[in-house]
């Protein structure tokens, strides 16, 4: 016997929302690590040479932290899009399903020739 699946969409468009929700949380990290992680205001002297690597380490990790943010937003996107999908397949399905009860009531109430049973 074959598997069996059920989709619900609301589940899905909740689940887009999380994922966008929690991509935000990236930018706010990335905004913490490149002001904060990558400040060298208080170097000085042998220190001052290390300012160009912490900046550089600092804006790679922001770029990294964008990447992400982006590709979480991608895949809500996603979600969100086969929500919509399986929403409308169902909708013709059931609107197919309706048009076939239409013709078979309308068939059930037809006169039968000869005079059937």
């Amino acid at each position: 016997m074959g598997e069996q699946f059920r989709v619900e969409p609301p589940e899905l468009r909740g689940y887009s929302e999380l994922l966008t929700r929690n991509a935000q949380h990236f930018m706010t990290i990335k905004e913490h690590a490149v002001t904060k992680g990558g400040d060298t205001s208080g170097f000085t002297g042998l220190l001052s040479l290390l300012q160009p690597i912490v900046t550089g380490v600092a804006s790679l990790y922001g770029e990294t932290l964008d990447f992400a943010n982006q590709m979480m937003v991608k895949e809500a996107e996603s979600l969100s899009q086969a929500a919509d999908m399986y929403e409308k397949g169902e909708e013709q399905v059931m609107n197919l399903i309706d048009q076939v009860l239409a013709q078979l009531h309308s068939v059930a109430e037809a006169p039968s020739l000869g005079g059937g049973r």
